[in-house]
């Protein structure tokens, strides 16, 4: 005899009985339920596919198009990163794309992937797929920073086998220092230099409407990140989300989540995030655990003014153009945006008089341009305050700048 189910009393809701057996599968990309319902509701997250789950779609597309015979499994390795932090449907979409134009699946199909993942990830709204085209040669000076890169560099590049070796997995780097200093280059130049995806987040998207949405859109960024990873995830201005927080319940939340991600990450996901002011942000975010090192951006010196000008004079076809001294000490307190200015208009100078670049125009170009250190010289000046009382190093020597 089937035993059947007590009723229960009238005053409370029957959301189950045994004349139904059924569920409701609601799908969505963010959670929002009424809070009556919350509690009758059990979560499923579907995480990115695994890269296992990736090299079977991958062999199932290349069985079925008959090319098995002329894969090779090199090939298969260095399209894996770029078909990471894709849906099983985006990436099967990827590799039709990628037989039906050319009939083939091979490294060079990389670029046509990436083209189209950046527009995936452009439509989330989350994060940005930045071009790195530049390199650690197209900065000039933070000598420190750069050594500092390429230490990392053989960690990342070889991470299975670090790991192996019980070396910790780079966090990532916090910089911090003057505006147009060479911060964002050296996000972009990182990723070139690990040879990974750059992905920019932007604290301001995160932001929705409803109540836990935007804590739900970090948390789906990061997703992305680390399905993508290895990869740089670069937050840039960073202090704008997180100055003053504490008397914004949302911010704190987030400020609260990522904190606990930056602690206790173990994927290869590396973090660069800049900040032109650290002076306001909370002291648990600069702490060892969050980020690897935190390193401050200063005004270049005169040697690294030198560097600046003679990466800026090679990219417009003057490398042989020998900065003279009188231009070094025009543009003393000039930063490497600063210098690029004068370079730049230079060359539409000599282009209206129909002349060659030389030295005597980019020192009349500097004499008259409003450096940062004219223009923001008090913000300037509380801002080198704040880095020599800060356990900062050098961007540019490496050393420490606070002062005992």
């Amino acid at each position: 005899m089937t035993k059947i189910k007590p009723l229960l009393p009238k005053a409370l809701p029957r959301l189950s009985t045994v004349a139904f057996s059924t569920t409701v599968i609601i799908v969505s990309t963010y959670i929002h339920l009424p809070q009556e319902l919350d509690k009758y509701a059990s979560y499923l997250d579907i995480t990115f596919p695994s890269d296992e789950e990736i090299k079977v779609l991958i062999d199932w597309h290349v069985e079925v198009n008959e090319y098995k015979e002329n894969f090779r499994e090199a090939e298969m390795e260095k399209l894996m990163p770029s078909l990471k932090g894709l849906t099983y449907f985006e990436i099967d979409r990827m590799l039709d794309m990628a037989m039906s134009s050319n009939g083939t699946l091979t490294a060079e199909d990389q670029s046509m992937i990436l083209q189209h993942k950046k527009q995936m990830v452009r439509k989330s709204g989350l994060l940005e797929l930045v071009d790195t085209p530049a390199n650690l040669d197209s900065i000039g000076g933070l000598n420190a920073l750069k050594s500092y890169l390429l230490k990392k560099e053989k960690i990342i590049k070889n991470i299975g086998e670090a790991i192996n070796k019980n070396v910790a997995v780079p966090k990532g780097i916090f910089i911090v220092g003057m505006p147009g200093c060479g911060k964002s280059l050296c996000a972009k130049a990182s990723a070139a230099l690990f040879n990974t995806p750059l992905l920019k987040m932007d604290m301001g998207s995160m932001m929705g409407k409803y109540v836990g949405e935007s804590e739900g859109n970090l948390h789906r960024a990061i997703q992305i990140a680390e399905a993508a990873s290895p990869c740089v995830l670069w937050i840039d201005e960073i202090e704008k989300a997180f100055s003053g927080i504490g008397g914004n319940d949302i911010m704190t939340r987030m400020f609260g989540y990522f904190l606990s991600w930056m602690q206790d990450k173990t994927s290869s996901v590396y973090v660069i995030a800049t900040a032109n002011n650290a002076d306001h942000l909370p002291p648990e975010l600069k702490r060892k655990g969050r980020f690897d090192e935190i390193f401050c951006v200063n005004l270049p010196t005169a040697e690294e003014r030198k560097a600046i000008f003679d990466v800026h004079l090679k990219k417009k076809g003057y490398g042989s153009l020998e900065p003279s001294e009188k231009l070094i000490k025009h543009t003393d307190g000039f930063n490497g945006a600063d210098i690029e200015a004068v370079v730049n208009e230079a060359m539409g100078e000599v282009f209206i008089e129909q002349k060659n670049l030389n030295m005597e125009t980019l020192e009349k170009i500097a004499l008259r341009t409003i450096s940062i250190s004219k223009s923001c010289k008090r913000q300037i000046e509380d801002m080198k305050k704040v880095f020599a009382e800060s356990n900062f190093k050098d961007a540019t020597t490496g050393n420490i700048t606070v002062k005992l």
